[in-house]
């Protein structure tokens, strides 16, 4: 892992990951979409970061062979040393048509996939729902991904949670319509799993996608047991990365602290 992945202070230990949330403009075609990414990801790792995570849908076509496809971006993760969540995209597995999202270790090695569990609007009739939710790990770092429309429905990030989750990432691709109860949704989910989220979104001057790109951490009270969120959020029309250290074991303090009052069963009530 990067310098960046373990940082111990000399107090108490302090174990901190460095994640990019990276909010870009749609590209016209496949190449420039990939060339873009590149560009980006290159300013990204000037920044030492752990993790980073692209919106969804940003590239154009649907993908057959994510490996040859993507071989540029794989192999950015390895030379960069970076775990790359390259957004949600459309790909066909086994004659299926996913929204899917790959997960690239540091290593160049694909941790995994997953797919979007809730096909949004037209989606619906044209792709398959996934049915998990999965964890990934890279390091000592574990992390879940939910796909835009997933963020709608607490049990994504409760489930992802419970399987042990520090962070979650959303990469989504949201209307400016919907920006404003989409920045709820998120803040939400955040305070009440006590989880860090990052959630990207495409931009651009045109009239449909606005960015507002949004981080989610805390600014925690210990003697009041308080958690208020603490916001960064991207422009609405500007290319950005936006870049945010966790401390891992005090997102873990408050998260263990908050889940001892919960209860493991609701069907009584």
């Amino acid at each position: 892992m990067s310098s960046h992945f373990l940082s111990y202070a000399s107090s108490f230990r302090c174990v901190i990951i460095r994640a990019a949330l990276i909010q870009i403009d749609l590209q016209k075609t496949k190449a420039e979409a990939i060339e873009h990414i590149l560009k980006m990801l290159k300013k990204a790792s000037s920044s030492d970061s752990d993790i980073v995570c692209f919106p969804e849908l940003w590239y154009s076509k649907p993908i057959t062979n994510f490996e040859e496809e993507f071989e540029r971006i794989i192999y950015a993760a390895e030379e960069n040393n970076m775990t790359i969540v390259p957004g949600a995209f459309l790909e066909k597995i086994d004659n299926n048509l996913h929204v899917s999202c790959p997960v690239i270790a540091d290593n160049g090695r694909i941790l995994g996939r997953q797919f979007k569990l809730h096909p949004f609007g037209a989606q619906k009739k044209a792709v398959k729902a996934g049915v998990k939710a999965e964890l990934f790990e890279s390091g000592k770092f574990r992390f879940g991904i939910g796909i835009c429309y997933d963020i709608v429905f607490p049990e994504v990030a409760r489930a992802l949670v419970r399987k042990g989750a520090d962070m979650l990432f959303f990469p989504s691709r949201i209307r400016y319509e919907g920006i404003k109860p989409w920045h709820m949704y998120v803040q939400v989910r955040a305070l009440e799993n006590r989880v860090p989220i990052a959630a990207p979104n495409v931009c651009g001057n045109n009239i449909l996608y606005k960015g507002r790109s949004i981080f989610v951490d805390f600014d925690y009270d210990n003697k009041t047991d308080i958690a208020s969120p603490k916001i960064v959020m991207g422009s609405p029309v500007r290319e950005q990365i936006l870049v945010l250290d966790i401390d891992l074991n005090s997102v873990r303090r408050i998260h263990r602290k908050r889940f001892q009052d919960f209860r493991n069963s609701y069907d009584s009530l």
